[in-house]
């Protein structure tokens, strides 16, 4: 801001009291005292451009206004942040997680994800759960958001703590003692618990390894649920079991080009067996 010798967006002021860019004059001010000795610099930092709102705005089209900036512009929050404020939107607005979506431009589910992980976080998972302050927990704590999203976005995890609610707090200790490295190991925790190798590998490990040795299990004994290929290779298996025969035979009777495409398949899948040491 300095080096740009001002800012390009304006803060937003109704009344008295700068709704949105307060960061902004919070540094225009530091400025202003750091050139106090300075009278052609101070005065550059003396005043900042605004946006005055006019006195009749409700408190439903500030929300809008702030919500736009922060989930849709150009300054987001961070996730934790974001569904704080929808929360809060929610229950002083009223509001239906549609009718909060429409104008953000995100669907329903979303919406109700992103508050499920934020309450379920904010009561289970941090410190306190006043929700009046967003730093209710630690920097640490709040990056954690994105496990209970991940959490809140698979059907599987969300039926199995409907029916059991003792999961819940299941997941949430292992939250705690990092047994996943990354949100993207939520979103596979499914494939873990389906199996009971690698779901007895999951509980029974130390919480630092408890997901990889899981995994290396899982990858063991269902290589189509972890490895691309061979999730392509059971596909194709599917694929050819569901095929109907004898139509197949009419089609390429009649069409010299898709004869000559399953000629290819059938002379690629002879090569490939060869190489790899398998006798068709």
């Amino acid at each position: 801001m300095e080096a740009n010798k001002g800012v390009i967006d304006e803060v937003y002021v109704l009344g008295n009291k700068v709704i949105e860019g307060n960061r902004r004059l919070c540094a225009y001010r530091r400025l202003c005292k750091k050139y106090e000795r300075d009278p052609d610099n101070k005065k550059r930092w003396q005043s900042i451009k605004a946006r005055i709102l006019q006195k009749d705005v409700t408190d439903e089209e500030i929300s809008y206004i702030l919500v736009t900036f922060h989930i849709k512009g150009k300054t987001p929050w961070d996730a934790y942040e974001k569904a704080a404020y929808v929360h809060r939107m929610i229950n002083k607005l009223n509001k239906t997680p549609d009718e909060i979506g429409k104008p953000l431009g995100m669907h329903k589910k979303t919406i109700e994800a992103m508050l499920n992980a934020y309450e379920t976080m904010s009561a289970k998972y941090l410190r306190t759960s006043d929700e009046s302050n967003l730093d209710s927990g630690t920097k640490d704590e709040v990056k954690k958001f994105s496990y209970f999203d991940a959490f809140y976005r698979q059907k599987d995890l969300v039926k199995r703590a409907q029916e059991t609610p003792a999961f819940l707090d299941e997941f949430v200790e292992w939250v705690k003692e990092d047994r996943f490295k990354k949100a993207q190991n939520v979103r596979e925790l499914p494939k873990i618990l389906q199996n009971k190798k690698a779901c007895r590998a999951f509980y029974e490990s130390d919480s630092d390894e408890a997901f990889t040795k899981a995994w290396i299990i899982l990858n063991i004994n269902k290589p189509e649920k972890v490895d691309k290929f061979y999730k392509k290779i059971r596909e194709f298996r599917e694929l050819i079991n569901d095929a109907e025969a004898l139509k197949i035979k009419s089609e390429i009777d009649e069409n010299k080009n898709k004869k000559a495409e399953l000629q290819q398949c059938y002379k690629e899948l002879k090569r490939f067996c060869k190489e790899v040491g398998l006798d068709l």
